[in-house]
């Protein structure tokens, strides 16, 4: 009886298996694109008879085989980022240091390329975690204004090229950020003025520029009835004609239009001094794989 284990931690027959998988490929192969279907094949270990492969040619269909190969030779999730993920629940990715559930598609089809945290140090003495947080992109949208990049270069040496990021950032692409509150502690003014800081400082480096005014046009949603206990999700996303929209727990409460905020915000996540370096090379590579595949 074949055996298959790896990332998601799990042990089954090949028919009971197959099975699960044939049932959540059919599901959400379009809902969540090749990434699940990657996260599918990503770490698992198959040792399979000639009578086991049968069974899975019947689930399947005859190039069974190379499609689980294929996932795994083309896989959109890196080890850290499909830890969580079950057979069970393909819709939710879970990071893995919080707890945190993020699911892999918005419901308006923006998939999600990675998932980072958020530091902060007290009085030099220790970090703590204030939030963790998922960025997600328009499959479409990025493809409209950074499709050209694929007509001359490999999906490999687009995602190594370091404009990739600066474009992702600047031109009206999709995105959306999620943060999710992890320090129980946290009052809106805290947020209030961690943006104030970290945008107040983008807006400088990218127009030379104060722009308090703009500034003020932002942070201003973030106001002192607002209550930001764990698990409280704030939706920062960037609307079509670079109109920066912040939702706190699926209401809205502030729209601004404006590419230069935009810029400094996203620029914050996906930028050279991005708040997770690690998280934001993973992005690249699944920015790279919605644009390309």
């Amino acid at each position: 009886m074949a055996s298959i284990s790896g990332s998601f931690g799990f042990g089954g027959s090949v028919p009971h298996v197959t099975q699960t998988l044939t049932k959540h490929l059919a599901q959400h192969w379009r809902a969540v694109g090749v990434g699940a279907a990657s996260a599918v094949g990503l770490g698992l270990t198959l040792s399979w008879s000639k009578s086991d492969q049968k069974n899975a040619t019947a689930a399947f269909g005859d190039n069974v085989m190379e499609k689980l190969q294929g996932f795994q030779s083309r896989s959109l999730w890196s080890n850290s980022l499909i830890a969580s993920l079950s057979l069970g629940n393909l819709e939710d990715l879970v990071e893995p240091k919080t707890g945190v559930v993020f699911p892999t598609a918005s419901p308006d089809g923006q998939r999600l390329t990675g998932v980072g945290l958020r530091k902060k140090s007290i009085f030099g003495l220790k970090n703590i975690t204030v939030y963790t947080y998922g960025v997600y992109a328009d499959p479409d949208s990025l493809r409209t204004n950074l499709g050209d990049k694929c007509e001359n270069l490999s999906s490999e040496l687009v995602k190594t090229t370091s404009d990739l990021y600066d474009d992702v950032i600047e031109k009206d692409v999709g995105l959306t950020v999620r943060l999710v509150i992890v320090y129980g502690k946290l009052k809106i003014s805290s947020i209030r003025n961690a943006f104030e800081d970290s945008i107040g400082s983008g807006l400088k480096k990218f127009s030379g520029e104060e722009n308090k005014e703009l500034l003020q046009s932002f942070t201003s949603a973030f106001t002192d009835d607002l209550k930001i206990p764990r698990g409280t999700t704030i939706d920062l996303t960037r609307l079509p004609g670079q109109v920066l929209q912040t939702k706190i727990d699926g209401r809205e409460v502030g729209s601004v239009q404006s590419p230069l905020l935009c810029r400094a915000l996203f620029d914050l996540y996906l930028g050279d001094d991005a708040f997770d370096k690690p998280a934001r090379e993973t992005m690249g590579s699944n920015l790279t794989e919605l644009l390309c595949v």
